[in-house]
């Protein structure tokens, strides 16, 4: 079953780029200022922040990941936007 990308799912995703990007960019930060203690606290929440938006996403649209797959007894890791 493949899966259409509602609008709620689009926003969903969208949150979801926006958190990765920030943890990445932190993440890119802190390996040149391994030293930066508030970074590093800046950089732990955002992580827990993108994690809290793939959850929400998974939850509501569709696995990004096949580890997130199969969660209702099917495995549904093919029924993700790629699928046409």
């Amino acid at each position: 079953m493949a899966y259409n990308m509602t609008p709620r799912c689009a926003s969903l995703l969208k949150s979801l780029a926006a958190a990765d990007f920030y943890a990445l960019d932190l993440k890119l930060y802190l390996d040149t200022h391994p030293d930066d203690c508030e970074a590093l606290k800046i950089f732990r929440e955002a992580v827990k922040q993108a994690d809290a938006c793939r959850h929400a996403f998974e939850a509501e649209c569709y696995p990004l990941r096949a580890s997130s797959a199969g969660k209702d007894g099917e495995w549904d890791w093919l029924c993700g936007q790629w699928i046409l």
